[in-house]
């Protein structure tokens, strides 16, 4: 099995200082570790010009969101800019608008596009279909709004990695059906699609990497009410029975991820439908690396990747 070596140097960190596992903490301890871990080193960090935290209203309260513009040579002078929304990872428990704020900076910077974030609310406080309502609330509400904030209504993506990736396929999903306003295109890192459990993948297992099956089980218990729900299309999307017409996708996976099968068999699915599907894996990494540019700068290679795939969907639109 290969590992890369900034992986396999974080990997034995863990185990030289008896890391715990992610599913020993409570939710809200698992919170203040993720804080924790998203304070970026000054000369890391990047600038953009303008960063704004606003909200708006859904079903079951305030969304927060954070919009990132990078005012450039490229774009300062348009009326309107291209749009990704951001949905972050976390298992559906932990993350928020600081825990990817360094991906989504990147993004902005490398595109010239607005990036918004959307700080969904958390399981087991908010189960099952909470974050299913907060997605099809927050693609709604910002498009409603989108002359005032400047976006160009015909050039809008959703992306986002492992549970965000989730909640990004369910938003183009339920695009395409109509339910919400009409998206372009969606970049999926390592999204957790099928929460079945039941995938090859599943029984990947290193000593000292941070997701294996019993931490996704911890997660699961925590965002379903019933393993019933596990079938459900909203919270396994793979499992839905119809996936024609979907826009053009970009998925990202990390080879020594337990979700890099379901990745891969969505890829397949979205292919067996006729759908224009790009397929990038990164071997020797593991679950979260996007997320963890600090220790594993391989991060900043896919997220260059993202964006050209971002540009590349753009350029295609009128």
């Amino acid at each position: 099995m290969q590992i890369d070596k900034d992986t396999q140097a974080l990997i034995n960190e863990r185990i030289n200082n008896n890391a715990p596992a992610l599913e020993s903490f409570t939710p809200q301890e698992l919170r203040a570790l993720r804080a924790k871990m998203a304070e970026t080193p000054e000369e890391l960090k990047v600038d953009i010009t303008d960063v704004e935290d606003f909200s708006v209203n859904g079903t079951l309260g305030t969304i927060p969101l954070r919009k990132y513009f990078n005012k450039s040579s490229h774009n300062i002078n348009k009326d309107k800019l291209p749009l990704i929304i951001y949905f972050h990872g976390g298992g559906f428990v932990m993350g928020d608008l600081e825990s990817h704020d360094l991906v989504c900076r990147h993004l902005c910077k490398q595109t010239n596009a607005i990036v918004i974030a959307v700080d969904y609310k958390l399981a087991p406080e908010y189960k099952f279909p909470s974050q299913i309502t907060e997605t099809k609330d927050a693609i709604t509400e910002i498009i409603k709004i989108s002359s005032e904030l400047k976006i160009d209504e015909n050039k809008i993506i959703l992306c986002g990695d492992s549970a965000g990736g989730a909640l990004a396929t369910v938003g183009t999903i339920m695009s395409r059906d109509k339910i919400i306003p009409k998206v372009h295109g969606q970049i999926l890192v390592y999204p957790w699609v099928d929460m079945t459990m039941c995938r090859r993948s599943m029984d990947i297992e290193l000593e000292g990497m941070i997701l294996n099956k019993k931490t996704i089980k911890y997660f699961v218990d925590h965002y379903l009410n019933s393993y019933e729900e596990q079938v459900d299309w909203r919270a396994s999307p793979i499992l839905t029975p119809n996936l024609e017409n979907m826009p053009p996708t970009y998925i990202f996976g990390a080879g020594l991820d337990p979700l890099v099968d379901e990745g891969d068999a969505y890829k397949r699915r979205l292919l067996s439908f006729g759908n224009e599907v790009h397929y990038r894996l990164f071997p020797g990494q593991m679950h979260a690396f996007v997320s963890n540019s600090v220790q594993l700068p391989t991060a900043l290679i896919c997220i260059k990747e993202m964006s050209e795939a971002a540009i590349k969907i753009f350029s295609k639109l009128k």
